[in-house]
């Protein structure tokens, strides 16, 4: 695993063609009265560089990108947002300039929701619409390790939801010193109307779900430190897995 800020220009030219460069993107954004804004930021960092350092194959990984789509998450205050067609166009820029560097393997590696559809677009962007001749690939971390993740029923309420038990188990695992437990959300009999908001096979969106939530899906009384890590670790390997399968799908 090569980190792309510590390489000169000449080493990442030499490394350019034989590589994938991955390039993960986080959010800073709301996390409720207990998590630190870059939540998102810093799952999504560590997942990147976990699964590049695991992976059989050469991978440079980029400085994660610590902003995105969270317009709905503006009202409580705490975020930073782009708008949805500036966030594609930054997407679409950030791939142009890896490919003029050289790489024809890039995969954005996404760790915040709103995210989601344009790291999914941002392949077209650049393949079809800038006609580069380079292979791209975009996920999201709960999207590439679902099947990990569905076996191993960690038992912190929705994954990855948002400020709820499963984030707060990995910011445990990753940061303890930010998580601010005197402010944990006192525990509730159900979840939030948040975690209801989606139905299997589809994208929908709900005016006043965010509000009605309170920014959240779920408290955090199963979250601890072990679990984050055995989360991680899932995620980490299923990432290394695609990498690999990635690259080699490249001739």
């Amino acid at each position: 695993m090569y980190r792309f800020e510590e390489q000169t220009r000449d080493r990442l030219r030499e490394l350019a063609p034989s590589s994938t460069v991955l390039v993960p993107v986080g959010s800073t954004e709301q996390h409720g009265p207990h998590l630190p804004v870059g939540t998102d930021t810093t799952i999504v960092t560590a997942i990147a560089q976990r699964a590049a350092a695991a992976a059989d194959v050469p991978v440079v990984v980029t400085p994660t990108l610590p902003y995105g789509f969270a317009h709905h998450h503006l009202p409580f205050g705490g975020t930073v947002s782009l708008g949805l067609v500036g966030y594609l166009d930054v997407l679409t820029d950030i791939g142009r300039s890896l490919a003029v560097d050289g790489f024809r393997r890039i995969v954005f590696l996404n760790g915040h929701g709103g995210n989601d559809g344009a790291v999914r677009s941002v392949g077209d962007r650049i393949v079809f619409e800038r006609e580069l001749d380079v292979h791209v690939a975009g996920t999201s971390y709960w999207t590439c390790a679902a099947d990990a993740l569905a076996d191993a029923d960690l038992g912190v309420g929705p994954v990855p939801g948002h400020a709820g038990g499963f984030e707060t188990s990995c910011m445990l695992a990753l940061r303890p010193e930010l998580v601010r437990r005197e402010l944990m959300p006192a525990p509730e009999p159900d979840l939030q109307p948040l975690a209801y908001s989606d139905i299997p096979g589809a994208t929908i969106r709900r005016a006043g779900v965010w509000a009605a939530s309170d920014g959240r899906t779920d408290d955090s009384r199963h979250a601890s430190a072990e679990t984050g890590e055995r989360a991680l670790a899932l995620i980490a390997a299923s990432v290394a897995g695609f990498l690999a399968g990635f690259h080699r799908s490249v001739q």
